[in-house]
Formats: structure tokens, C-alpha cells, sequence
């Protein structure tokens, strides 16, 4: 007997007085016992070995045994059954709750051809509930409703079109929504390795393909290649795992009710009904759900009338389907790539293309702006020269029209030639290219504009003054033959008085262009000019 056990019961003994007197002589105080040596002293009654009172002592203390002896032996004794539940095994033939699984509606992702399993990316909103998914899980909470299924209790996966579905459902089914909860982990999807984020439809036929080939009853093996994103490569056997730690702790926490499980994919209703109805997991892909589909009643009978029927035959062209594609994927492991690595290059490329045309639309922005500055200067420039022409016109022409240098050179040489042929007494001569008007008309009033060389009428070109000079264009019009006719004329009329006048003429004409420049002319052929004009008007006068 243990000792604080034995203590309790020294104790309660010496209290009622039925313990024997070497056991209770320490606590003795009752009025039998002396306290010389601890023993009681009364004399016997009928000749017995104990007092009255003794001996009513001792027989409370075997009474007081008997009762301690019944009760430690009932601790020995097998209990009843409880009705708590436990850890559910597979097989599992006798729930006590009943399940409804029910597969999300379609995700954004899957509509993109997508499969997304990295349990970090679930809650993405990039994995919501499409159009169509919001519309598969409508259907589905009618289909319960018309077939009178009463939702009590219900857990959902933190994957983001999980947890839409399970908004809708709560607004449907008119449930609390602390009676419709997230489960963390125990619900998430297989991961996939290295396939993650590829092709859906290429990748699933394969996966199933490899679980029917290599995953056996227990669905340890087939196992996708690893990823070095932190996405887990797993089993079917490595999901059970979690699926078997949920279904245990419903059991545990709930009895009686109708529970809603929904699943962020295919998979994993199919396989956690196949642990319940003790199916190999090999045919899992046999109860695949679809997007959007739910399933009431699940239990042990009820798979098994499931999977008494023989698979489709669409089921076993997929299969076939995916063994092609599970052989290339291992031939060739890059010939699948990642999606997400394919709409980054894809960003990125149009990324690329948007700053080349940008470049070369500002480079063509630029160049309009070199055009359009050059044409501004240009127009600055032919403006300032419109503007000097005028100032000339101005000051060198009485009705503003424009002025030829050549015309007046060469009417200043004309007029001086006939001033001196006047002077030498020709009375009836008229000196070449001068009319026979009044001498004594001033420069100003004599017509200059066509010039008549022996009969001939010629204006000079302002193009021509600037190539060839005052000079040249004065030479050009007076050839030497006129040259000739108009000395004899002139020596017949007026004598040696008349060269010496032309002489003296010529000789202003040369200085006057020695000082004349093509580039600035505006004033010093003009300062010349205006100097033989005087001249000329002076003589005339005279």
C-alpha cells in the first residue's frame, strides 16, 4: 500500500478509535487508553482478551480494510466504453457524422489553363472564383436544397476560391458563419513539384497516369520531381496523412451533424473517400471531382456501389493520353515551363517593345522639332532680308520699287556721257543709249529701265550684277563696237572735250566698284552713285 495512503488511514483510525492500541498509542487521548507505555489498562469482560471497548475498536477496523481492499481491486477491472471518439482508421465503416464533399467552382487560374499547388500562393486572389465558378456553386447549393440536405457544420480550404465558395454557401444555405470555419492545412491540395504552375491539361493526364502506374494501394509511390520554389513534391500517400487528421478531428468534435467539406481541387475529395470505403488508391482518379460538384452521404456502403461500377471510357482514354505525356515529361523536362515563367518573359517582351517604339516616337518627335526650329530660323533669316530689302526700296527708289545697282551705274555713266557730249557742241547728236530730251532733265527724271544700245533694248538681272559686278554688267551691254560707233560719234561732235569728261566718268565708275561689295552693297555703291549723279546734274546746269 503506498505510504500516503497508509497515513490517511492512521490517521481517520485514530480518530474513530478502531485501530489497534500498538498502532494508535501515539495519538492516543481517549479515556481507555493510559498514557503510561500507551496501553489500556480495563479489565477484560467474559473472560475475553480485549475490553468492550477494544474490541468494538477492532472490529471497525476490519470492516474499514474490507471496504479499502474491494475498492483497490475495482481499479483492475475493465471499464465500460465511452462514448468519446478517436483517431479514425481506415477503413472507416462507422462515422458518426455525414459528410458532404464538395470541389470549388472553377478559379481564375484553372480558366488560365493553370495548376497552381504551392500552399504560399492559395490565398492569391489570382486564384478566385471565375464567372463560371461563381455560377457552379449556385447550382451546387440549390442541388442541396432541393434534395432537403440540412448543412449543420462546415470546413473550407484558405485557397482563395475555396474561401469564395464558401461565402456563396453561407449566403445560400442561410448558415452562421461560425458554423461554416477555414481549416489551415489539413485541406490543402497536393503539391506537384516541379509542375506546378504548368499547363493544366497537360500536366493532370500525366499525374494521373503515374498515380495509376506507380502509386500502388496505399499510394506511396509516384511521386512528382522536385522544385526549387519551396512547392512540396508529394505523394498520394503523404495527403492522406492530413485528410485522415481532419476527418479524426470532426469525429472528435462533432456527432450527429452533417459537415460540408470543399476542397480546392479534384484530388482530394476523391482520395480521402477512397480511405473511407477502403479503395486502393490507384483507382483515386476514378472519383475525381468536377469544378463546381458536391456529393452528400459520403460513407463507407456508398463508395463501394462507386466503385463496384467500371471506370468511363473517357477515363481510360485520359489515362492513356497521360502516358504519353508522363513519358515525353521525363524525356524532355524542360519541354513543360512554368507558366508564371512564361508570362513574365511574355511581360517583359512587351515591355521591350513598348520602350523601342517609345524611343523611336521620341526620336521622331525630336527630329519634327530639329525640322521645325530650322524652318524657324530659316523664316527668321528670309524675313530679316525682306526687311533690309525694303529699307532699301525705301530709301533708294521714290515709289518703293525695287532697285538694280546695275541701273544705276548705268545711268549714272550715261548721263554723264551725255552731259559731255552736250558740252562738246553736238546740237544734232544724241549721245548713245540717252534720249533726246531736254539736257538739262536730272538723273532722276530720265527712263533708265530699258537700256537701248544701238537700238537694241536690254535690262540687266540682278542675278547677273551679282556674278559679274557693276562693272562686267556695264562691259557686257556696251561691246566694243558700240564702243567704237559711239567715240567716232563723239569725236565728230564734240572734240577732245568729250573724252576727258568720259574719261573722268569712267574713272568715278571704277572707284565707286573697287568700294562695292556683292555681300553689304546697301551703302557703298550707293554713296558713289549719288555723288556722279550730282556731279552730272551740276554739269548739266551749267
Amino acid at each position: 500500500m503506498p505510504p500516503a495512503l497508509f497515513a490517511i488511514l492512521l490517521a481517520a483510525g485514530s480518530t474513530a478509535g478502531w485501530l489497534p492500541r500498538s498502532a494508535v498509542a501515539f495519538t492516543c487521548r481517549g479515556p481507555m487508553r493510559g498514557r503510561s507505555g500507551g496501553r489500556c489498562y480495563s479489565v477484560p469482560s467474559d473472560g475475553g482478551t480485549e475490553c468492550a471497548d477494544c474490541e468494538s475498536a477492532s472490529r471497525s477496523r476490519r470492516s474499514f480494510l474490507q471496504t479499502i481492499v474491494v475498492g483497490s481491486s475495482s481499479f483492475g477491472r475493465s471499464a465500460q466504453p465511452a462514448g468519446a471518439r478517436g483517431y479514425v482508421r481506415f477503413p472507416a465503416k462507422d462515422l458518426s457524422n455525414t459528410y458532404v464533399f464538395m470541389r470549388a467552382g472553377e478559379s481564375l487560374l484553372e480558366e488560365d489553363d493553370t495548376w497552381s499547388s504551392n500552399p504560399l500562393f492559395l490565398t492569391n486572389r489570382e486564384a478566385a472564383l471565375s464567372d463560371m465558378g461563381q455560377r457552379q456553386v449556385v447550382e451546387a447549393c440549390r442541388y442541396l436544397k432541393r434534395e432537403g440536405i440540412d448543412v449543420t457544420q462546415g470546413r473550407y480550404s484558405l485557397a482563395a476560391s475555396c474561401a469564395d465558395t464558401a461565402d456563396i454557401v453561407v449566403e445560400q444555405l442561410k448558415l452562421g458563419r461560425d458554423r461554416v470555419v477555414p481549416e489551415f492545412t489539413y485541406l490543402d491540395g497536393r503539391g506537384v513539384g516541379a509542375w506546378d504552375f504548368a499547363s493544366l491539361n497537360k500536366t493532370q493526364e500525366a499525374v494521373w497516369a503515374m498515380d495509376v502506374d506507380e502509386a500502388g494501394i496505399s499510394g506511396r509511390g509516384g511521386r512528382p520531381p522536385e522544385n526549387d520554389d519551396g512547392t512540396p513534391a508529394e505523394t498520394l500517400g503523404e495527403q492522406v496523412t492530413r485528410l485522415q487528421n481532419c476527418i479524426s478531428l470532426l469525429e472528435t468534435l462533432y456527432t450527429g451533424d452533417t459537415i460540408l467539406l470543399i476542397f480546392p481541387d479534384g484530388t482530394g475529395p476523391a482520395l480521402l473517400s477512397c480511405c473511407i470505403g477502403g479503395i486502393p488508391l490507384s483507382r483515386v482518379h476514378e472519383f475525381n471531382y468536377d469544378s463546381g460538384e458536391i456529393r452528400y452521404d459520403i460513407n463507407y456502403d456508398s463508395i463501394n456501389a462507386l466503385a463496384a461500377e467500371p471506370p468511363s471510357q473517357d477515363y481510360l482514354d485520359i489515362i492513356q493520353r497521360g502516358r504519353e505525356e508522363l513519358a515525353e515529361l521525363r524525356r524532355n523536362p524542360d519541354a513543360l515551363r512554368n507558366k508564371k515563367d512564361l508570362k513574365f518573359e511574355e511581360e517583359q517582351e512587351k515591355e521591350r517593345l513598348v520602350l523601342e517604339a517609345r524611343q523611336l516616337e521620341d526620336a521622331k518627335r525630336n527630329q519634327e522639332e530639329r525640322i521645325r526650329q530650322e524652318q524657324k530660323r530659316r523664316d527668321k533669316r528670309e524675313e530679316e532680308e525682306k526687311r533690309k530689302v525694303e529699307e532699301r526700296q525705301r530709301s533708294g527708289g521714290e515709289d518703293g520699287g525695287p532697285v538694280n545697282p546695275a541701273v544705276f551705274a548705268f545711268a549714272a555713266i550715261a548721263g554723264g556721257a551725255g552731259v559731255a557730249m552736250s558740252g562738246s557742241g553736238g546740237d544734232d547728236e544724241s549721245p548713245v543709249g540717252v534720249s533726246t530730251a531736254d539736257n538739262e532733265s536730272t538723273a532722276e527724271e530720265m527712263d533708265i529701265s530699258p537700256v537701248a544700245v544701238n537700238g537694241n533694248s536690254r535690262q540687266p538681272e540682278e542675278d547677273e550684277v551679282t556674278r559679274l559686278g557693276v562693272s562686267g554688267v556695264v562691259n557686257g551691254m556696251l561691246t566694243n563696237g558700240d564702243m567704237e560707233d559711239s567715240s567716232e560719234n563723239m569725236t565728230a561732235t564734240g572734240g577732245t572735250a568729250f573724252n576727258e569728261e568720259e574719261y573722268m566718268a569712267d574713272v568715278q565708275v571704277e572707284d565707286a566698284m573697287e568700294s562695292f561689295e556683292i555681300e553689304d552693297y546697301d551703302e557703298a555703291w550707293l554713296g558713289s552713285i549719288t555723288d556722279i549723279l550730282e556731279e552730272t546734274e551740276v554739269d548739266a546746269n551749267k
